[in-house]
Formats: C-alpha cells, structure tokens, sequence
C-alpha cells in the first residue's frame, strides 16, 4: 500500500544556531524537483551549489511555495521567527547552511523512500563550493 498523502509533512529538525528548527512543508512538484536536481550530485550524494548566491536565489523561488510553517527558530529577543519572516530572512547567507539542510529535508519527503525502492535518500549534507 502507498505511503502517500497530499498533507503537508513535517520535516526532521535541523540544527542551526543553537535552534532545532522543524519545517512543515508541501512535497515539491515535478517542475521544482527538476529545478532542484540541477543541483544534486549523485558521487556526494548531496546538493552542490557554486556559491551562497544560488543557495539563496533558488531558496527565494522555491521556498514560498512549499513552506506550510516553522517551529523552533528564534530572533536575538527569544520571540519566534514567523513563516514569512523567515521567507525574507532566507535571503540572507547568514542562513545559506539552514537553507541547504530544507533543500535536502524537501527532495527527501518528495522522493520514493529508500526502504520502497532501492537508492538511497538524498544526503542532508549540501555545500557551496
């Protein structure tokens, strides 16, 4: 039986700056996966980008569209960052690491899981070259 559902899911928590953040979000539609994939190497297994620019250029197209909400990430005064904040604050390279780790948490509740087929899920480890 199929393990698939239109609901948005919840992603695993990703540590960043002393936060475990957790996203909800939407799984990505074919045309944003293959936007996405120009970005996967399969010998790292893991999203490579040429520089923070693209990290944060490509965050701006496809995170507003899949982003439901986030839990866990606070401002400098302890209150929460709000959805939309964040989608505004995801501009920045200061947070080029948190948004490569949602690039990955989102090619990977997109995907078949590794137990249902035989290939491994896409690593949580992206970098910028």
């Amino acid at each position: 039986m199929a393990k698939w559902s239109n609901k948005p899911v919840v992603l695993e928590p990703i540590s960043f700056d002393g936060d475990s953040v957790v996203f909800t979000a939407k799984r990505l539609l074919v045309e944003d996966m293959q936007t996405m994939s120009k970005f996967f190497n399969k010998e790292r297994g893991a999203m490579v980008f040429n520089s923070p620019l693209e990290v944060c250029t490509l965050a701006a197209e496809i995170f507003p569209k899949y982003i439901v909400e986030l839990q866990g990430l606070t401002k400098d005064d302890g209150t929460a960052v709000t959805r939309d904040e964040f989608l505004e604050a995801a501009k920045e390279f200061y947070f080029v690491p948190l948004i490569s780790a949602l690039f990955a948490g989102l090619m990977q509740i997109s995907t078949v899981r590794s137990s249902e087929k035989n290939s491994a899920p896409p690593s949580p480890e992206s970098s910028v070259a």
